[in-house]
């Protein structure tokens, strides 16, 4: 069964931009992915962490575009398949969860929500 794999609707104009500027390589991916989303999890060696108790908030790596991450979340309070939703692009040097994180409390509108990450390390 397919789910919704979406932006918030108050935010499509970002994730649109964010879409705008990488390679026709790196856009290939994207689209190969957001097709995996439909109808899979990402991986739990992506996941970041679980954001308000409800978004478990992944940074997916993109096929044949080592610079760039794909940032999404699951409502794992929501009935599955849990609803997808797509927050942008996040660059892999720039610690992607905690962008990733970012990107979804800004598009949630949550103020101070709890966060309990996936990794102790710092390579996301």
């Amino acid at each position: 069964m397919k789910r919704p794999v979406e932006p918030v609707a108050a935010y499509l104009a970002e994730v649109l931009a964010d879409f705008d500027a990488p390679s026709t390589q790196c856009m290939m991916g994207v689209d190969l992915l957001l097709e995996e989303l439909e109808l899979s999890n990402p991986d739990l060696d992506e996941r970041c962490g679980l954001l308000a108790d409800r978004h478990e908030v992944y940074a997916i790596e993109i096929p044949r575009c080592a610079h760039l991450m794909l940032a999404v979340s699951l409502e794992i309070a929501a009935d599955i398949p849990w609803p997808c939703t797509v927050h942008g692009l996040v660059r892999t040097k720039e610690h992607p969860c905690e962008a990733a994180r970012r990107k979804a409390e800004r598009h949630f509108e949550l103020i101070h929500p709890s966060w309990e990450a996936a990794h102790d390390d710092n390579k996301f």
